[in-house]
Order: structure tokens, then sequence, then C-alpha cells
């Protein structure tokens, strides 16, 4: 389960550009859910729900910048169904038993399960090393913030990637599919550690 539609298509092109088969008939795929929000992602009865009705769940959603704290959210939601979570997220990607006996709970939390951020900092890794328009994307996002313009700071990363995206051949085009055609990498250290969470959750 994730927070929204950008999220849904950025991890299943990120996991196909890592060679995960979405479309073999024969594999048993797990089914990637936009829940509409944070919020309905962290829900207890939602969560309560989804726990007893699959095998293996995993949820992706972004740690978000303070005052919020979302894995506190998420601990106190689980702890009200019988299930211990740690203070914090495991840097290479929590998994827990779920409800049922043989049954597995991974989380994901957006950057990198230990910085405070979005899902904008984890795609700013995935920008070519060296990438000048990229440089120049940031320096030019900075400059508006000077000139007035209403982005907020927090939202300076995600500012930059769309200027960034912006000036591409196709501009404008999502996450996802910057990604499948091959605009933005896919094997920075963070990918590599969320492909490797997601393949231990599912196995």
């Amino acid at each position: 389960m994730v927070e929204g539609p950008d999220d849904k298509h950025t991890l299943v092109h990120l996991l196909k550009r890592h060679g995960y088969d979405w479309d073999d008939a024969e594999l048993k795929r797990p089914h990637v859910e936009d829940v509409g929000g944070v919020e309905k992602l962290l829900d207890k009865t939602l969560l309560s729900t989804a726990l007893k009705s699959h095998e293996r769940l995993a949820l992706v959603f972004d740690a978000d910048l303070p005052p919020y704290n979302r894995w506190h959210q998420l601990k106190t939601c689980l702890e009200a169904l019988n299930i211990t979570a740690p203070d914090a997220p495991e840097p290479g990607g929590t998994l827990l038993a779920g409800l049922r006996p043989n049954t597995r709970l991974g989380i994901w939390v957006m950057p990198d399960n230990s910085r405070p951020g979005r899902i904008e900092e984890f795609i700013e890794k995935l920008v070519p090393s060296g990438d000048t328009l990229w440089l120049h994307a940031q320096a030019t996002t900075t400059e508006a913030l000077n000139q007035g313009a209403p982005l907020r700071q927090n939202d300076h990363v995600k500012g930059a990637l769309h200027a960034w995206l912006a000036w591409q051949l196709d501009p404008g085009i999502p996450f996802g599919v910057a990604l499948a055609s091959k605009i933005l990498g896919h094997d920075s250290p963070e990918a590599q550690r969320f492909v490797d969470w997601f393949h231990r959750c599912f196995s």
C-alpha cells in the first residue's frame, strides 16, 4: 500500500528497471494499491483489514518533515493491533511478523528509513550523477525563492525536480515515466536497499 499514484508508478517502474517482471502470469505478484493519502494508509481499521487479508503486506509512505512523526503514528497504530514495532525504522527497511502465523509486514519509510523527507528526496538520488541541468534546477529554484516564489522552503527538492523534468525532451513527465524512459537512474544505494527490502518482504 502506498500513499498516491505517483508513489505507485515510481515503485512499479523502479522495480521493473531492476528486473522485476510485473507481467509474468506464472509469478504471484503483489498488487500495489494507492490508498489516497498517508492518513488513510496509517488508519488502524484499514491496516487491521489488510493484515488479516494478506500473507504479505508492505507499507511505503513518506517520513514527512517535522512536526510530523509518521513512524510514531504507525507504531502506535500497530501496537493497538498487538504488533510490536521498533522505536525507529530499520535502515534497510523494516520487516515484522503479521497478525496471523507465517504472515509478514514490511515497512519502508521514504526516503531512506532514517531522514525526514518524502519520495522526492528518494527520487533526487536517481538523477544522473554530474547532470548539469540538475545543478541549474537547484540553483534556479533557490533564486525563485529569493525572488518571492510562494514555494515552501521545505519543498525545494520537489520544486527543483519538477523544474528539471520540465526541461527534458518530453516536458513535465511523472516520476514513473521518467524511470521507465531511463531519464532517471535506478541504482542509487537507497534504490538498491529498497529493492532488496521488497524481495525480502515478498519472498
